[in-house]
């Protein structure tokens, strides 16, 4: 017989700012069955009940952008994102270096140039100096970056002269030999002859690294994976190993790859990249970056074989995410998606953009009116105020618009780019909603006029995520980011209300109680 659960005296979100302020949440097999004022609650023999005294019940929240291997694997590797200076981030090196077996590679992520206050991007040399012939390979930040020591650019075939890459540059000193640093499309030619050297670790890191999102209080994730997580994945997931929704998006660089894929029930989108990132200043941009007046940052594809690939991907039914993070960038595939809507095949297909992080004014409106969710992170924004303001200047006012695209009348969706930034949506929320830093409230909100109520950061991560996850079978079951009657039974529950809260610190200071995902409670205080 399967199990019957009630929760009891809770406030219950019911989405679009409604709430039932004392109610209670039925579910059994999997699915809710009933929800309702508590005083309206009949308990049915065999029933689980509890009762949560006034606690917050939210629908499951979904982190509709991460990359679910590569978080795994920060969890398991050194992780270089809260060191503030070259030294340190050496000194984090060598001492994970210290605990491998000779010979063995030391992968890992983290490292900023910009936290570090480098001019400069490191090279090979620096990592010789503490590692020696130990091969390393380790990915910035923002994920566009491979940096790597001699030893390891030698066993990957790297360490002579490297043939140009189309959309990324492989960094070169006087005597044209790389430096260890590669951009972009030439990162991606290292991890694809990195592959992955700790298999079964990453596979058991997996189950922790959702166990983790799972206590942050997310049922649910939409997860980016290139060639090498994607199998990793799927043998995670068949193992049962997997304890949160997952909506699985593939990467794809080559028209080609497609040929082999086909839209399968949660893994039916397929992601590209348009151009890079702010970080590394090669987010493709209308007008050059300030103080860089050459620079218009890199795109990632052609506009030949961006569209060969979004069509393609609409033609065999796929939903398609394509990275985007400069203006120019996003313009360029809000035209292509505008064409691709009116190819033969287009049936409603799900197109989304990832990050649309800064965007001419007049393409904030046409999100709506070309039907095209906008993916955002605004953990990001914390981490990025200040290198917009540097790199961009004055058109950061139309970076992180995610309020004048929902006044239009968009869909948006809310996740964190984890691991290259915290995946905790509370902490998310709180920096759609005050557009600050909590460490810094001295600076105050970076363009307030942008900030968001905290019922519409909850809905970006429920009623967004969901609309972002309607590209197949994510939707037919009644997955559609609210609590009510025949929905799946994904519940996030809080230890306080924060709906309506007029001090946006609740966000930071409440706490997850447990989380419901697929009709199994997990209560973690």
């Amino acid at each position: 017989m399967p199990r019957r659960y009630a929760l009891i005296n809770g406030s219950v979100y019911l989405g679009r700012s409604r709430i039932i302020e004392k109610g209670y949440v039925g579910f059994c097999d999997g699915l809710i069955e009933d929800v309702g004022p508590a005083a309206e609650f009949t308990r049915i023999s065999g029933t689980e009940v509890t009762d949560l005294t006034g606690k917050l019940i939210l629908p499951g929240l979904v982190d509709a952008h991460l990359h679910l291997v590569n978080y795994a694997r920060s969890l398991v590797e050194p992780d270089l994102a809260a060191t503030h200076s070259l030294a340190e981030g050496l000194e984090v090196i060598r001492t994970f270096a210290a605990g491998l077996p000779p010979r063995a590679w030391l992968t890992g992520r983290g490292w900023d140039k910009q936290r570090w206050g480098m001019a400069e991007f490191p090279t090979r040399q620096m990592l010789d100096g503490v590692v020696g012939a130990r091969p390393v390979a380790l990915t910035s930040r923002d994920g566009h970056v491979a940096w790597l020591n001699t030893a390891g650019m030698r066993e990957l075939g790297l360490y002579d002269r490297v043939e140009a890459v189309e959309g990324g540059e492989v960094v070169t000193d006087r005597e044209g030999r790389p430096t260890g640093i590669f951009k972009e499309n030439a990162a991606t030619l290292v991890w694809a002859k990195l592959g992955d050297r700790n298999q079964e670790r990453t596979i058991e890191a997996l189950a922790r690294g959702a166990q983790q999102l799972r206590r942050l209080g997310l049922a649910g994730a939409h997860t980016l994976e290139d060639q090498i997580g994607t199998p990793l994945l799927a043998d995670a997931l068949d193992g049962g190993r997997v304890g949160i929704n997952v909506v699985r998006i593939r990467e794809v660089h080559e028209p080609e790859e497609l040929d082999a894929l086909e839209p399968l029930p949660g893994a039916s989108c397929v992601k590209t990249y348009a151009d890079g990132t702010l970080g590394s200043q090669t987010a493709s941009m209308l007008e050059p970056y300030c103080g860089e007046p050459d620079n218009f940052g890199i795109p990632a594809l052609t506009p030949a074989k961006l569209r060969e690939i979004i069509f393609r991907a609409v033609d065999k039914g796929f939903g398609v995410c394509v990275h985007a993070i400069g203006d120019r960038a996003n313009r360029e595939v809000l035209n292509v998606y505008e064409e691709a809507r009116r190819r033969p095949a287009y049936r409603g297909t799900l197109l989304r953009i990832e990050h649309a992080q800064v965007l001419a004014r007049d393409d904030i409106p046409r999100f709506a009116r070309q039907g095209i969710v906008a993916s955002m992170q605004p953990i990001h924004l914390v981490s990025d105020r200040h290198v917009a303001d540097r790199y961009w200047g004055a058109r950061s006012a139309n970076a992180y618009a995610w309020k004048r695209i929902l006044d239009a009348g968009g869909t948006v969706a809310f996740g964190s780019d984890a691991p290259i930034e915290s995946p905790d949506p509370l902490r998310g929320m709180h920096a759609a909603v005050t557009r600050s830093n909590p460490a810094t409230p001295e600076e105050g909100p970076w363009y307030p006029e942008e900030r968001l109520e905290v019922w519409q950061a909850v809905d970006c991560y429920t009623l967004g995520s969901a609309a972002a996850a309607r590209a197949g079978a994510e939707l037919d079951r009644g997955a559609d980011g609210r609590i009510r009657a025949g929905a799946p039974a994904n519940l996030t529950i809080l230890d306080r209300n924060i709906i309506g809260a007029a001090d946006p610190q609740v966000l930071l200071d409440a706490g997850v109680v447990g989380t419901v995902v697929a009709g199994e409670p997990d209560f973690i205080r």
